[in-house]
């Protein structure tokens, strides 16, 4: 009985080793594997933005006046010491500069400029970049308003890049599988700036 009890005991430990070995190999719960994709992004990076045209800085006084300025087309900036080129400087220095030219600013604001235009490359009939209708659009819109894939696209690997806030989204979607009918989550809403790529298939 002793000798029962202590084997069962073995197996429970055992298992219980094992169990997050497996959770390892098998992935965590409602995790897709690459062939399915998912709606959650696949790879996600930092990435340091840097100032650009059509950005703004909002400064607002400490008595609660506000005021707006513009990066301007060619990559410049008008501050009252004179007219400064801040296009591809990072945004730390760029708010070092403007408080340096606003010292009575309680609040420095750097409004990222994202055009309202979406993207959409690779093995589909017609590339595009063109402006968000109005109303939402998700990905199998804008590979319609392509003119769907060629006979060459990959249509199970398909990919979505996201910038948003100083970090880059990579999302892998099965659209082969959409089209079935299966993996609904996986047509995403587009936001403005995003680029889709459909790779081609080398089989």
């Amino acid at each position: 009985m002793k000798n029962t009890h202590h084997f069962t005991s073995s197996i429970r430990g055992l298992c219980a080793s094992l169990i997050p070995s497996l959770v390892l190999i098998l992935g965590t719960p409602g995790c897709c594997n690459d062939n399915q994709g998912s709606s959650t992004p696949t790879s996600s990076a930092a990435i340091p933005y840097v100032m650009a045209p059509l950005d703004t800085v909002r400064i607002t006084e400490r008595d609660g006046s506000v005021r707006e300025l513009t990066v301007q087309q060619d990559g410049s900036i008008d501050l009252p010491s004179g007219s400064r080129r801040v296009k591809g400087i990072s945004v730390v220095d760029f708010r070092t500069m403007v408080s340096r030219s606003y010292p009575s600013a309680g609040r420095i604001e750097i409004l990222e400029f994202r055009p309202n235009r979406i993207t959409v490359l690779g093995e589909v009939f017609h590339q595009i970049h063109t402006e968000l209708p109005d109303g939402p659009m998700r990905v199998m819109d804008a590979i319609a308003a392509a003119n769907g894939f060629t006979p060459l696209a990959n249509a199970r690997r398909v990919r979505l890049v996201r910038e948003n806030a100083g970090t880059s989204d990579v999302y892998e979607l099965d659209l082969r599988q959409l089209m079935k009918g299966r993996h609904l989550d996986q047509n995403i809403l587009l936001c403005p700036g995003d680029v889709i790529t459909v790779p081609k298939n080398f089989l």
